[in-house]
């Protein structure tokens, strides 16, 4: 939550350049800040009030639950490190007069990828880990099918979707194990776990932590899924159109119909008619526009998005060239919904597992226990008070 507020006083106060800066008085940005400063403080305030009751636990071994959950945690440490790394370091080197610096995708494609293999493993090995101790043949043996099934996916999935690319395979290859992982423990749990006697019985008998947990992973394999299609299949067409003129990104057929002056509430606009068919069926029309706002003179390019499950289509009107034509951007992204759709099963699951009756009754079992041991060492004195 503080980077998150981070990033919107970042953009928001006017020192990264933002079409989300406030443009009439930046320094409102100075009460983001301070809200910022109020939460980091009060967090570690309280961090540092429980710290006592912060315990090490028990040991374990190299090869356990509590080792690949503890890797886990620090690979994620790590990709929210590299990320405000690569968010704060221009600013620090434009402020420190060493020149003009951009971090762009290649810096966080190059560092996210190292992270999140090993991430994605060990989410799918973690929850068939023993407790405490566990062993790689027996690891192995549990496994063994998960990782067939998830190789021969990601060898042969790519073919169907399109062409056939490493990064495609790899991003395939991690989420497919974690979805496979995520079927076998709960196979294993409906086999061997407590309950009636029926499945449906044994699937009642699992918490709500176990399912928060499994659903987040599921999220997380959804996640891995839109950023591996739409990375490797995106497509891009920057065309010069004249009306009745066509351009076929991704399958899709875009003709430019034509070219009308409308008007705003507070802008004035030429809005493009962009219809789209695929396979010679139309499927909708897209209208975007390029405004200019009457208070302030301002060009803004407003671009029409067509959202699917499975794709999203963008449509961007450009400039006027000569003869009439304008300038077109045409995109077609693969499967960005699903990164979204990932984002929100994992914050469905965390809510899922946060709900589960069994920490509550916990935590009241502590603060009972500890209240008993305050007035068992209260006893004693009281009794020697009342004899004085």
């Amino acid at each position: 939550f503080s980077l998150s507020l981070l990033g919107t006083f970042l953009v928001r106060s006017g020192v990264l350049t933002s079409v989300h800066a406030f443009a009439t008085d930046p320094k409102r940005g100075v009460f983001i800040l301070s809200f910022l400063v109020i939460v980091i403080g009060g967090s570690l305030t309280l961090y540092a009030w429980r710290a006592k009751r912060v315990g090490l636990g028990g040991k374990f071994d190299l090869v356990s639950r509590e080792s690949f959950l503890l890797s886990n945690n620090v690979l994620l440490v790590v990709a929210a490190a590299s990320v405000l790394l690569g968010t704060l370091y221009p600013i620090f080197v434009d402020v420190l007069g060493l020149g003009k610096l951009s971090v762009g995708p290649p810096y966080f494609n190059s560092v996210f990828v190292p992270l999140t293999a090993p991430l994605a493993f060990m989410i799918g090995v973690g929850p068939v880990a023993r407790w405490k101790r566990s062993s790689l043949p027996e690891l192995a043996e549990r496994l063994r099918w998960a990782f067939a099934v998830s190789v021969a996916t990601a060898l042969l999935l790519p073919f169907a979707i399109g062409e056939w690319q490493w990064r495609v395979s790899l991003g395939l290859l991690l989420a497919t194990w974690i979805v496979t992982t995520v079927l076998l423990n709960l196979w294993k749990r409906i086999r061997v776990g407590s309950g009636e006697g029926s499945v449906a019985g044994r699937l009642a008998a699992q918490s709500r932590s176990y399912y928060g947990m499994e659903l987040a992973h599921l999220g997380v394999a959804v996640f891995i899924v839109g950023v591996t299609l739409v990375t490797g299949y995106e497509e891009r067409k920057d065309v010069r159109m004249n009306v009745g003129d066509t351009v076929t990104v991704g399958g899709h057929v875009f003709r430019f119909n034509s070219v009308k002056d409308v008007e705003g509430p507070n802008y004035v606009a030429a809005q493009a008619e962009v219809e789209v068919s695929k396979n010679g069926e139309a499927l909708r029309t897209m209208f975007p526009e390029k405004r200019k706002y009457t208070v302030t003179g301002q060009t803004m390019t407003e671009a029409d998005i067509a959202t699917g499950l499975f794709r999203d289509l963008y449509v961007s009107l450009g400039e006027p060239v000569s003869g009439g034509a304008w300038s077109v951007s045409v995109f077609y992204k693969p499967f960005v919904d699903w990164i979204w759709g990932g984002a929100a099963l994992m914050a469905l699951g965390g809510m899922l597992a946060v709900s589960d009756r069994r920490y509550r009754v916990e935590a009241r079992e502590r603060r009972r226990a500890k209240a008993t041991a305050e007035e068992a060492e209260a006893a004693p004195a009281m009794a020697r008070s009342a004899v004085e």
